[in-house]
């Protein structure tokens, strides 16, 4: 991010304003690539870089009916058969 930013020629302390986030939060960003998925997402959108991101929740979900989904589940195999006689010999 640092890399955009400074591309626009901006401060961290105007990025951080641009996105609402606390100057804090932008630095342990660019230091330590940790930041809450919403905070990033303010981030790439004020830095023009969220292309990526919204093609990525754009697409369509393809669903499927419920009795498809039951029908692709692991099936259990049939019960082997067994030799066991319940009769007594005498």
């Amino acid at each position: 991010m640092r890399k955009f930013r400074l591309a626009k020629g901006w401060t961290q302390e105007e990025l951080a304003k641009r996105a609402g986030i606390a100057l804090s939060t932008l630095k342990l960003l660019e230091s330590k690539g940790q930041i809450s998925f919403l905070r990033l997402v303010r981030v790439a959108v004020i830095l023009d870089v969220d292309g990526e991101l919204r093609e990525l929740f754009s697409r369509p979900l393809v669903m499927e009916s419920i009795e498809a989904i039951k029908r692709s589940e692991r099936q259990r195999a049939p019960r082997k058969k067994t030799n066991n006689r319940s009769h007594k010999t005498i």
